[in-house]
């Protein structure tokens, strides 16, 4: 587990805008060094301009996580041009709001290479850097859907539920090796994942967003919380009331969560 972020390196993957570029500004006023990552070349960019007004080392790569060889690529880069990695932030994702029946196959196959096996490259080509280092981090961004259903949600809640068994199993093979695993549960943030992502509903896409920056947390918030506990280096980090209340439901009235959840989706309308 890392014990402090000075002088240290992050690898930031979907670095380039929402809870990705927050990460990325809290860790450089920390003063951590980072490698941002991310297929939005013109976001990354400006994360990169924003991380670098601070004192610390900022390289940045466009690249698609959902590829193995871009990200085994990069990884060569970072270590030549830090030398090192001690912390790996697996949060590149893209949201999918259609119903089972409306997604089509290569959306669904695509929703699961960018959210899960992203991670999962991720991890396979950084691993070998962080296990060079006497203490390192790997943190996984997952979401509620984890943890329970919900209508529309079939392939975005099928890649992060996939997400969450793999950072719990990856935690166990790793727990004598100095490197921690974490999962981050953020709570609803207002970014544009459901603008840019797939729907086959315009009207409930809308809704959606809607609703996002209405209830979600400020991002800042969110990557200082996270970045607090994660020093601490727990197996998940949950953040925000809604996800609380949906984390306890599930646990201790999972029948009740899923009526919940069914009512709840009938009154957004998403």
């Amino acid at each position: 587990m890392l014990r402090d972020y000075r002088g240290k390196v992050a690898v930031i993957t979907g670095a380039g805008g929402g809870l990705g570029r927050a990460l990325g500004m809290e860790l450089a006023a920390r003063r951590c060094n980072l490698a941002l990552i991310d297929t939005d070349a013109a976001g990354l960019a400006r994360t990169a301009a924003e991380t670098s007004v601070c004192p610390v080392f900022v390289t940045h790569y466009c690249a698609d996580v959902g590829s193995q060889t871009e990200l085994e690529r990069v990884a060569k880069e970072v270590g030549r041009a830090h030398a090192t990695t001690d912390l790996l932030i697996n949060n590149a994702a893209i949201s999918a709001s259609s119903a089972f029946a409306n997604t089509p196959a290569d959306v669904f196959e695509q929703i699961m290479r960018i959210n899960f096996f992203g991670a999962v490259h991720g991890c396979r080509a950084f691993l070998p850097a962080l296990q060079a280092q006497p203490e390192a981090q790997i943190l996984n961004i997952a979401s509620c859907f984890a943890w329970i259903g919900y209508p529309r949600k079939t392939a975005y809640a099928a890649s992060k539920g996939a997400l969450r068994a793999f950072s719990e199993s990856l935690r166990l093979e790793l727990r004598d090796t100095g490197i921690g695993v974490t999962v981050l549960y953020p709570g609803p943030l207002p970014t544009s994942l459901v603008r840019t992502g797939f729907s086959d509903s315009k009207e409930c896409g809308e809704r959606e967003e809607r609703f996002l920056f209405k209830r979600g947390l400020p991002l800042d918030r969110v990557a200082r919380k996270c970045l607090d506990r994660l020093l601490f280096d727990p197996a998940r980090i949950v953040v925000g009331s809604d996800y609380w209340t949906f984390d306890l439901l599930t646990r201790m009235a999972p029948r009740l969560a899923s009526c919940l959840i069914g009512m709840v989706s009938k009154r957004a309308g998403f």
